[in-house]
């Protein structure tokens, strides 16, 4: 029996971090790490996401305490940073989306708009509808986080949930959904995704939640999380019988966007 430990157990979190982020842990990876490994990094969608929160929110109190700037301005460079720390990887995906879903809606044949949508979302340009949803939606975070500065309403609590309960919508997507091309790397994790991880990182979630927040506030960000993933889902099962990397990269960007649009309403407004 070989003595050498299972790879999934050293590279998943690392294969998570170096999808995920703009962090500097390639030389920590093997140089083709295994299948099962890809699967196992799934899991660990929602703590690269609270590690994202951690170093956003430690950012915030150096710009906020230590250099005492204005909200607006915090807002702003807290959200390029933001962008930074993901390589734009969720907003890549949303531009993708949105050219696809409006080249192919209107064909009244389900095939030829399946291939049509799945044709624009491989093409590396963007399009003037992409464009315009990528900047309504940085807007629309940018008002947010200032809302929520000005109260001061951005905890660790809140920088840790917003992070992290988006990467974890991914993992109930692909656990209900099947891929919808015949390759790409989205299938790789679709096919070796262990379920009982998942299941226990999405459960974990949910226990953090209920822990971090008062109850009526976190069974209402949950259950709007809910309904996002299942209008997001049902809508591009009807357009393409299936997801793709693009479809869970635009419904991260979506949960981010809904979670801070609900804790503006809700904690900025005190």
């Amino acid at each position: 029996m070989s003595s050498r430990p299972p790879i999934r157990h050293m590279q998943a979190p690392l294969l998570a971090l170096g999808l995920l982020t703009r962090l500097p842990v390639q030389r920590w990876l093997t140089a083709s790490p295994d299948a099962a490994s890809q699967g196992w990094a799934v899991a660990y969608y929602p703590a690269i996401g609270a590690l994202l929160g951690l170093l956003l929110w430690v950012s915030q109190w150096l710009l906020t305490d230590w250099l005492v700037l204005d909200p607006r301005l915090v807002a702003v460079l807290l959200l390029g940073l933001w962008v930074a720390l993901t390589g734009a990887l969720h907003l890549d995906g949303l531009a993708d989306v949105v050219d696809g879903y409006f080249a192919g809606h209107k064909s009244p044949d389900p095939a030829q708009r399946r291939e049509r949508i799945l044709a624009v979302m491989r093409e590396p340009g963007v399009g003037a509808l992409a464009v315009v949803a990528l900047v309504l939606l940085l807007l629309a975070k940018w008002v947010a986080l200032t809302l929520l500065l000005e109260a001061g309403a951005l905890s660790l609590a809140s920088w840790l949930l917003l992070l992290a309960l988006p990467r974890a919508l991914p993992l109930a997507y692909m656990l209900s959904t099947n891929y919808a091309r015949a390759q790409g790397m989205a299938s790789q994790l679709k096919a070796h995704l262990p379920v009982r991880a998942v299941l226990a990182a999405l459960v974990i979630c949910v226990l953090a939640t209920l822990g971090l927040w008062p109850l009526k506030l976190a069974l209402l960000l949950m259950v709007m999380l809910a309904l996002l993933t299942w209008a997001w889902r049902t809508l591009w099962q009807r357009q393409i019988g299936g997801f793709t990397g693009d479809c869970l990269g635009a419904l991260v960007e979506l949960a981010e966007l809904w979670l801070l649009l609900l804790l503006a309403a809700t904690l900025g407004a005190h």
